[in-house]
């Protein structure tokens, strides 16, 4: 039976954790997954440096219809259409322009990313993890519900300070999305250290950290496990 966020947070069997993460890949819509698995594998840096002016813009269309859903998807793929192709141009630029160095700087990433018209913060922060998996993690309200769950969290009290004001405004402040970010940096280097390896990052956090609460069937779960363990 996988375990709860609350019950393998402080875990150190590397196994418990991989089988959390497989749960990620099962939730991705049944069947109909697979697309959508090979877009968040292939899209990093050294993919979108290699993307002309249409296909940078049909790339974040694919990202928008993978992240906004409902009538909250018209809506934001209107705004994305407002974006010139020379200013997302622009952006993709600046991505790829950005140093080691700078890519511990969360705020300056963000703001790179939110350029572009039609991401919010967790769109923004959702866009980075594609792109710079070992840097970043989608930050939304999937995430701080996982992190409030964990008791011995340190951070919990924080945690639910912004629940509360997420319930107040309904809007997300930088702040906090750096916040969690750093959270998830942080629990990645610890996993990465419990483990002797550097495969932790805190993307997988964030898809661990998403999914913690969402059932799976066990027949599925149990042919997930056989396939990875045939894969190491």
């Amino acid at each position: 039976m996988a375990l709860d966020i609350n019950d393998l947070w402080d875990l150190r069997d590397e196994n418990e954790w991989l089988d959390a993460l497989d749960r990620y890949w099962l939730n991705l819509d049944g069947h109909k997954s697979h697309p959508v698995k090979d877009f968040i594998n292939t899209g990093d840096l050294e993919y979108i440096h290699k993307l002309g002016m249409q296909q940078w813009y049909d790339f974040l269309n694919k990202y928008f219809r993978w992240k906004f859903k409902g009538n909250h998807l018209q809506e934001k793929l209107m705004d994305l259409d407002k974006n010139s192709f020379e200013h997302l141009v622009s952006v993709k630029c600046s991505l790829e322009a950005v140093n080691e160095l700078e890519l511990a700087d969360s705020r300056k990433c963000l703001n790179i990313v939110k350029r572009i018209r039609g991401l919010d913060y967790p769109g923004a922060s959702g866009l980075l993890a594609l792109v710079f998996k070992k840097w970043f993690g989608t930050v939304d309200g999937c995430v701080l519900e996982s992190l409030y769950a964990i008791e011995s969290l340190p951070e919990k009290q924080a945690i639910g300070e912004i629940r509360r004001w997420l319930k107040r405004n309904r809007d997300w402040r930088e702040c906090d999305v750096l916040f969690l970010i750093d959270i998830m940096r942080r629990k990645a280097a610890q996993l990465n250290g419990w483990f002797g390896t550097s495969k932790w990052t805190p993307d997988k956090i964030a898809m661990i950290l998403r999914t913690s609460n969402k059932p799976v069937r066990a027949e599925d779960h149990g042919a997930q496990m056989v396939k990875r363990r045939s894969d190491e």
